[in-house]
């Protein structure tokens, strides 16, 4: 990978939600979402080799670990405010950012519209920190199958960082089945660049259990497809209220 790809990956997760987060769809007044994950990702032949081998020297490619925590909370029938926040501790990078969600339009519609603006912080790996100024929009339909309940979901963002100037875009498009009250699949589609440099396609399937009490937890595998060549793992827990 190259320096300005390894550029991208470090700052283009600043967009980051989890796969089934509101977006088009609005959290209600007093009811809360809490997650926290953890994930790692880096070459798929570091994986076997960490597997199956000690690690007695450093691999190749070094695994990445991150830490993240997505929140929100309904001050309104249609206003979200939270946080999303993730670090990476080997680096000592990381990004913080409060937002304030809108959700638009009628409640009997079959399709769902938000926008979102975010502020905050990213530090990188040079140690440097900038603020963040984040813009996003999304759009969301529910559907039924003979699986079960469906949903797709549109969410799209863009963010500049206020003394370098760079300007991030991503977009993730879910695609998501419920076919029982306790299981939950879905499939998305990241993609994203930072300022002219080439943008990268990363597929994330998910699949998230819910074990009761307003909690849930996540599995998902991190697959990088194209200017990507991570592969990575992800577990999480989710609390709903």
């Amino acid at each position: 990978m190259t320096a300005a790809l390894r550029s991208l990956a470090l700052l283009a997760i600043v967009l980051c939600q989890p796969a089934f987060a509101g977006g088009a769809w609005p959290r209600g007044k007093g009811h809360g979402f809490v997650s926290v994950t953890w994930s790692t990702f880096g070459d798929l032949v570091g994986y076997f080799y960490a597997l199956q081998t000690p690690l007695l020297e450093e691999p190749t490619l070094d695994l990445t670990e991150e830490i993240g925590t997505y929140a929100e909370y309904g001050l309104t029938d249609r206003l979200t405010f939270g946080l999303d926040r993730y670090n990476r501790p080997t680096t000592d990078t990381g990004s913080s950012i409060w937002f304030l969600r809108a959700n638009l339009g009628s409640f009997q519609w079959k399709n769902r519209y938000g926008v979102e603006l975010g502020l905050g912080s990213n530090r990188n790996w040079l140690g440097e920190t900038e603020t963040v100024y984040r813009l996003g929009v999304s759009w969301g339909r529910g559907f039924d199958t003979r699986w079960g309940a469906g949903w797709i979901d549109v969410d799209a963002k863009v963010a500049t960082l206020s003394d370098s100037g760079s300007v991030l875009w991503k977009v993730d498009n879910t695609l998501g089945f419920q076919p029982n009250e306790r299981s939950t699949w879905s499939l998305q589609m990241q993609s994203g660049a930072l300022d002219g440099y080439p943008s990268y396609l990363r597929a994330v399937p998910a699949y998230v259990r819910d074990i009761g009490h307003g909690f849930r937890l996540e599995s998902a595998l991190l697959i990088g497809l194209q200017n990507d060549e991570s592969q990575g793992m992800k577990v999480g827990a989710w609390y709903e209220f």
